[in-house]
């Protein structure tokens, strides 16, 4: 990869990226892992070749694991813990990484939408970790992972009014725009999308460097197949 992607540095110290990366403050008590990825001149567009990679994903799956259910996966349970520390239990609310894993054992098929977001879902396919990700541009201030105050909620990308109260979420200075389970309207990412905020989420017990290598594997897919620059990677 032709771009040298910075490791553990602070925001203030990327030089002249310094204004475009919001530095996050995390609860001492935040019982979660994070992987974040900033990136610059990314391009959003359809890429068939994108979405390729993550059906082939869902077909390397069931090639290994047949008519097995997603609990007999190897690697599912990590996504289960980051949801119950967060306090969702995941049999009623599944880890959106484990969704995408269901449709790939059951063959129900996916829907392509654009580059990033089928680069996204590939990568939480094959890390079964949720991933979400954000355009920089829409985001307010000052970033903060906290647990939700009374009466703070979000339109979700279903359209659906998303209750945060007592549960872990990303929030700017407007409030609250993303959280492991789904993320709001107001950030999200469109074709003028050029700076992006990549999230892995794992429970506290997932290995760093294993969420590194992730981490960085998943930066070097995006560069891949939408271009753009990766600035940091964070693992908080």
């Amino acid at each position: 990869m032709k771009n040298r992607m910075r490791k553990n540095k602070s925001p203030t110290e990327i030089g002249s990226s310094v204004m475009s990366i919001n530095p996050v403050n995390v609860e001492q008590t935040l019982p979660i892992r994070l992987a974040l990825i900033w990136m610059d001149a990314v391009t959003i567009a359809a890429s068939p070749e994108a979405f390729a990679r993550l059906e082939a994903c869902a077909r390397s799956y069931r090639e290994r694991y047949g008519e097995s259910s997603a609990g007999q996966v190897e690697g599912v349970q990590a996504a289960r813990r980051l949801f119950r520390a967060i306090g969702i239990e995941p049999t009623r609310r599944r880890p959106s990484s484990e969704a995408l894993l269901n449709r790939a054992l059951k063959n129900k098929g996916f829907y392509s939408v654009n580059n990033l977001v089928d680069v996204s879902n590939w990568c939480s396919l094959e890390f079964l970790l949720p991933i979400c990700v954000y355009d920089r541009d829409k985001i307010r201030g000052k970033i903060t992972i906290r647990q939700g105050r009374p009466g703070e909620s979000y339109l979700a990308l279903n359209d659906r009014e998303l209750h945060l109260e007592g549960r872990y979420l990303i929030a700017d200075e407007e409030g609250p725009f993303g959280s492991p389970m789904t993320d709001s309207r107001r950030t999200a990412i469109d074709e003028s999308t050029r700076r992006v905020l990549l999230i892995l989420f794992a429970p506290k017990d997932y290995d760093a460097e294993t969420l590194r290598r992730q981490a960085e594997t998943y930066a070097a897919r995006v560069q891949q197949f939408c271009g753009g620059t990766p600035v940091n990677i964070e693992i908080l």
